[in-house]
């Protein structure tokens, strides 16, 4: 493992702050419903409330958990109503020493398990912004390139995310005729459970166990960057304040993670795509992430160009398509989640820092 920093001036008051976005202290949803024999039991506080079991008598609500408020008592045998989700609490980032923190370890530095993709993999965190945005960017990488892109992963840093970019199952080839094949692959990689024969990914190789670790490698190495915000009590990834971005075959399996998990939002670029030679069928299937919460960059000179904008037909992006780069565009492009390079080709559509406006769009920014 390396830890890098580079120190520069504050934009801000030092001290250790507390900054941006918040998330919930308490665990799973509540399950302080009353139990079947009417006794009260005590409510873990969480995201979500549960309904109690019912009894022969109506169960006592639940006590609130350490962020959470009671469930209100049951009556003629329905169970108290769980308790409340918990309370948020605040990112804590130590600024005193404002500076760019750049961590770098191996997959199998965690974890004794891993066996395939065990490259670098590279965390920052900028304290020396004006204001953090409280939410975490992973960043997938195209087709067998190492973890990034990280001119991607620097440019997120460097306005207020926390950012990391993952090793990933990304050395095959993706191109199928089974249209069920595409989005079982990506979410093999993704999760490590067995969904297709194309790829064998376990669980100490997929992007879930390997993001659960780095937050958890993180926390410990780097306190002042409050990494453990970004995981539940649980040990598992606070997904409602994680965002997936990437580029090319990354752009791709980022939609399909959102897909399955609720994230805060999906960034893609040159993608995504898996419109070619058959649509695959998780485009067009319900998506846990909202899909006002998803954004596609294609290049019009981009040979895949066409396959996007199937794919962006079929998962359902908001607005029409937009050029981002002729005179007269700007921010928020009325509103459109469908964004094109006019003069783009495929590496241009990932490239944020020659075209700022569009991407900083596409990450909710400016900060509200």
């Amino acid at each position: 493992m390396r830890i890098t920093a580079w120190i520069g001036c504050a934009w801000w008051t030092l001290g250790c702050v507390a900054c941006g976005g918040s998330s919930s202290d308490g665990g799973p949803p509540g399950a302080g419903g009353g139990a079947a024999t009417g006794t009260a039991t005590t409510g873990t506080g969480g995201a979500a409330a549960t309904s109690g079991v019912g009894g022969s008598a109506g169960g006592a609500g639940g006590a609130g958990g350490a962020n959470g408020a009671g469930g209100a008592g049951g009556a003629n045998g329905a169970g108290g109503a769980g308790g409340a989700g918990g309370a948020p609490r605040e990112l804590h980032v130590d600024t005193s020493s404002p500076e760019l923190s750049e961590i770098r370890f191996k997959p199998s530095e965690l974890d004794p398990e891993v066996s395939d993709r065990d490259l670098e993999q590279v965390a920052l965190l900028d304290t020396r912004v004006a204001r953090f945005a409280g939410k975490l960017v992973v960043t997938l990488s195209g087709s067998s390139q190492p973890p990034g892109p990280l001119d991607l992963t620097r440019f997120v840093a460097a306005r207020g995310f926390h950012a990391f970019a993952v090793a990933y199952k990304n050395d095959y080839d993706i191109i199928q005729n089974d249209p069920d094949t595409f989005g079982d692959a990506r979410l093999e990689a993704f999760d490590g459970q067995d969904h297709t024969a194309l790829i064998e990914v376990t669980r100490a190789d997929s992007i879930e166990t390997r993001l659960a670790k780095a937050l958890a490698h993180l926390k410990e190495v780097h306190p002042r960057g409050d990494w453990g915000y970004f995981l539940e009590d649980d040990g598992s990834p606070r997904w409602s304040v994680i965002i997936f971005s990437g580029h090319s075959h990354g752009a791709s399996s980022a939609a399909r993670i959102g897909k399955v998990v609720r994230l805060d939002r999906v960034v893609s670029l040159a993608g995504p795509r898996d419109t070619n030679p058959v649509s695959a069928t998780w485009l067009s299937e319900p998506s846990a992430t909202p899909v006002d919460h998803m954004f596609g960059l294609t290049g019009e000179r981009d040979e895949q160009h066409s396959d996007h904008l199937k794919a962006f037909d079929l998962i359902g992006l908001p607005g029409e398509l937009v050029e981002v780069d002729v005179p007269g565009a700007a921010p928020p492009y009325g509103g459109s989640h469908r964004l094109a390079l006019k003069d783009g080709d495929h590496g241009a559509a990932g490239n944020c820092g020659a075209h700022v406006a569009v991407c900083e769009a596409m990450f909710g920014l400016p900060l509200p």
